[in-house]
């Protein structure tokens, strides 16, 4: 009785989303297959209405085990063909109406139990990691080299990252997953909000399922990257149709950009990342609320494994 991987697949890569085909074959073998009707959600804020009550609505058995959910309004409702082994945090087990007992914390942890490559570590480096969709607004690359920042994108294979990430002494991301496997490789880190799409409430979930008091510092928006047209007046349709009718929180919040920012803005924001980066309010977990999710996570699969290696 197999399970299908479903996950969020993006158009280019998205080293969040794209450790599920790397990661859940290593750990749960052949359990996972090519099934029509049978599920495995795992690492990511998926678990969506429109996911689960309408994407899957004729599923079989939908398997949760270390996903997240994001905000009340688009929060599903789980039907009795859900199984639930385990959510991210705490928020997302109380949107779903779960006892905390089954918050086990994000999937990424699970990093430490299989063989990945590894790199050492550059004295001084710092890493900046900006949200893969922020990508499209400022040139990272160009501006991280002018502060002594070391550009990481999400944007590439796993191996990859996990490569570029150890060599990195400390990190600032935007990206919740490059938050999360700094932690997961002990590597002090702080999270920064650029873009207005950014989610705070996933990153509370992960965050709480660790004890860590997060302290998100904020960036300015800007952009020094001509918007395209097209998006603006996509994204300006959004935003009225949510105003009119569907009050779409996400659409709420989609940037329009019709010109590029001044130099001054550019300048504001390599002060605010210099500011951050020489603050040293690193975070990190403490070892044993790691060490503690890490064997919660592992009980929890050992009995996925068990019901489902009949």
């Amino acid at each position: 009785m197999s399970l299908k991987l479903e996950y969020s697949i993006a158009k280019n890569y998205n080293f969040g989303d794209d450790l599920n085909p790397w990661l859940w074959p290593k750990l749960l073998g052949e359990i996972l297959g090519d099934s029509n009707d049978r599920y495995f959600l795992g690492i990511g804020t998926i678990l969506t209405e429109k996911r689960i009550n309408q994407q899957l609505k004729d599923a079989k058995e939908i398997v949760i085990f270390s996903s997240g959910s994001w905000g009340e309004k688009s929060c599903p409702k789980l039907t009795d063909n859900c199984k639930v082994y385990g959510v991210r945090g705490p928020r997302t087990a109380k949107l779903l109406g779960l006892d905390e007992s089954f918050v086990v914390g994000d999937g990424a942890y699970l990093v430490t139990q299989v063989d990945y490559p590894k790199a050492q570590k550059i004295k001084g480096r710092v890493a900046f990691i900006p949200h893969h969709k922020s990508e499209d607004y400022i040139d990272w690359v160009s501006l991280c080299e002018s502060i002594g920042l070391t550009f990481i994108s999400t944007k590439q294979p796993v191996e990859d990252f996990l490569i570029a990430l150890q060599q990195c002494e400390y990190v600032i991301s935007e990206a919740m997953h490059g938050a999360i496997m700094a932690d997961v490789l002990r590597i002090p880190w702080v999270g920064v909000s650029y873009s207005p799409l950014f989610e705070y409430e996933k990153w509370f979930d992960f965050s709480e399922a660790l004890n860590i008091k997060l302290d998100v510092r904020s960036l300015p928006f800007i952009t020094n990257k001509r918007f395209k047209i097209s998006k603006n007046l996509k994204n300006s349709a959004k935003r009225l149709i949510s105003k009119i009718a569907t009050n779409n929180e996400k659409w709420n919040k989609n940037p329009i950009l019709w010109r590029k920012s001044s130099s001054s803005s550019l300048n504001d924001l390599c002060q605010e990342l210099n500011l951050i980066k020489s603050s040293n309010k690193w975070q990190l977990s403490d070892e044993q609320s790691m060490l503690s999710i890490i064997e919660k996570q592992n009980d929890a699969l050992k009995l996925l494994i068990k019901d489902y290696s009949l």
